[in-house]
Formats: C-alpha cells, structure tokens, sequence
C-alpha cells in the first residue's frame, strides 16, 4: 500500500484579516504531510507562523496517495523530505472586480 497523506488546502494572510479592508486573504495554499502526524494543522500553523503568516481558513481537508498524480502540485513530493510540504499562490485584486 502507497504511503498516504494529508493535503490541506487554505488561506493565508499576513496579519489578522478584516474583510472589510482586506477584500480578500493575500494568499492560497496547499500543505501535505504524513497522515500519521498528530494535529497537521497545528504543524501548519507553525509553518506560516514561520513565514509571518496567520492562517486564515482550511478550505478542505482530504487524504491523497503519495502514488497518486498530485497535478499542479506534484513538485510537493520533492519536500517531504523535511517532514512536510507547502506551496504558496500570492492571490491579487484585479482591476473592475470590486465594482
């Protein structure tokens, strides 16, 4: 059987977020680890912590096989080696959105 793991996927922001100044968190992200981790987002949170970075919400939670195609992600499996794996997206506003 493939190793498993937990894929988070979440928002990021570099302060405490205020919806109604900050429009939308700054960033987006994917984080794996090992499913036999104890409390992944505790790790997580740690991780951004880190990074000065608060988390902001966990859009979903789901268990992927490291056999698995992993998609735009796939380059994650090279980080596991440190335990964990984290990829962030910088999400900006686009000019007329707001109208």
């Amino acid at each position: 059987m493939a190793e498993m793991y937990t894929w988070i996927s979440f928002h990021a922001h570099p302060t405490q977020f205020v919806e109604e100044e900050d429009f939308h968190p700054d960033f987006f992200g994917t984080f794996v680890c090992p499913i036999l981790r104890s409390e992944p987002e505790q790790l997580l949170r740690e991780v951004l912590g880190n990074r000065k970075l608060s988390l902001i919400d966990i859009r979903s939670t789901q268990k992927r096989s490291l056999a698995d195609d992993w998609g735009m992600n796939e380059r994650l499996k090279s980080q596991l080696e440190e335990g964990y794996g984290m990829s962030l997206v910088k999400m900006t506003l686009v000019a007329g959105e707001m109208g």
